[in-house]
């Protein structure tokens, strides 16, 4: 069993293992550096560090409720051991505890990215759980674009 923060991106919940999650932060302020990538809203200072900050919509393919390209949300500040990265989701819910033997394929057609390990259900239905190895990859792929 290992525990992940639950958090809502639109209408979609998403599972992050907690190791992964640094902090949640409500309402982040942002830089708005000029040529950023689309799905990046900007950067942000965490902990003396320049982060940069994404939509987490963006990232899953999804409509926030919070307008498009926005700040609103939380922030999760994530850590692959060799960089940090923010991603704003809309809340972030709870913490879930979740067995290996829990976590069933992703509907199809719901994953063509790889992003997700699988999906558990709970009571509310199901909770994607996210391969945060996968994320930063993409991130870095956009992070590589840049707007013109």
């Amino acid at each position: 069993m290992s525990n992940h923060l639950v958090a809502r991106v639109g209408d979609e919940r998403f599972a992050f293992t907690l190791g992964r999650v640094r902090e949640a932060l409500d309402a982040p302020e942002l830089h708005h550096p000029p040529g950023r990538p689309d799905g990046m809203l900007g950067t942000m200072r965490h902990r003396g560090q320049t982060l940069p900050v994404w939509d987490g919509g963006r990232a899953f393919g999804i409509v926030r409720r919070a307008a498009p390209g926005a700040a609103r949300g939380t922030a999760l500040v994530l850590d692959d051991a060799e960089r940090q990265v923010v991603l704003v989701v809309d809340d972030a819910l709870d913490v879930m505890e979740i067995s290996p033997q829990a976590v069933r394929q992703a509907p199809a057609g719901t994953d063509a990215e790889g992003m997700l390990e699988g999906v558990v259900r709970d009571a509310a239905g199901l909770v994607g759980v996210v391969r945060v190895d996968v994320l930063f990859a993409r991130l870095a792929q956009w992070g590589a674009r840049r707007e013109p």
